[in-house]
């Protein structure tokens, strides 16, 4: 059998491009107390491939799930169903647990301390781009990392004593 010199050569060397690293699923707390926003954020989320924990509406159910789920990440109001601050709720989570943090708010100047925030803020309303955007970015390994974590910690109390 005579195979022509071309189809003998070895077969092609060229690197192939690498595939897009995944990024593994993690766990993001939703503490809103609208249903429908706590509903859009969820969807939102999952369609990132990360795992909903929530919705918590109040300071009790998010305080709650927050020791029982570990979240990577929260995503939380300012305001509360129980009349209580998502701030304070937050605060009291990373007293605990260790996660990015990403306040969603009608009033995002009561986020601002003057001091450059490791705390991300999407201001209501929103678009799915912002929250995309933002969800990306908390669960990012510099998001992630300890130096960042203890930052968030440090900006969230913070803003507790602002209020």
């Amino acid at each position: 059998m005579n195979i022509p010199f071309e189809d003998a050569q070895a077969p092609e060397t060229t690197p192939r491009p690498r595939p897009k690293r995944q990024q593994r699923a993690l766990d993001i707390l939703v503490v809103e107390d609208e249903s429908i926003i706590a509903k859009d954020i969820e969807l939102i989320v999952s369609d990132l491939g990360h795992r909903v924990v929530g919705p918590a509406r109040t300071h009790e159910e998010a305080l709650s799930l927050a020791l029982k789920t570990r979240p990577a990440v929260v995503v939380a109001d300012v305001k509360l169903a129980d009349g209580s601050s998502g701030i304070v709720a937050v605060d009291e989570m990373l007293k605990t647990i260790d996660a990015s943090v990403i306040f969603v708010t009608a009033v995002p100047q009561w986020l601002q301390t003057g001091e450059l925030e490791p705390v991300l803020v999407i201001p209501k309303p929103y678009s799915v781009h912002d929250v995309k955007a933002a969800i990306a970015r908390a669960t990012t390994r510099r998001a992630q990392s300890m130096e960042t974590i203890m930052a968030t910690k440090s900006a969230v109390s913070r803003l507790t004593r602002k209020q």
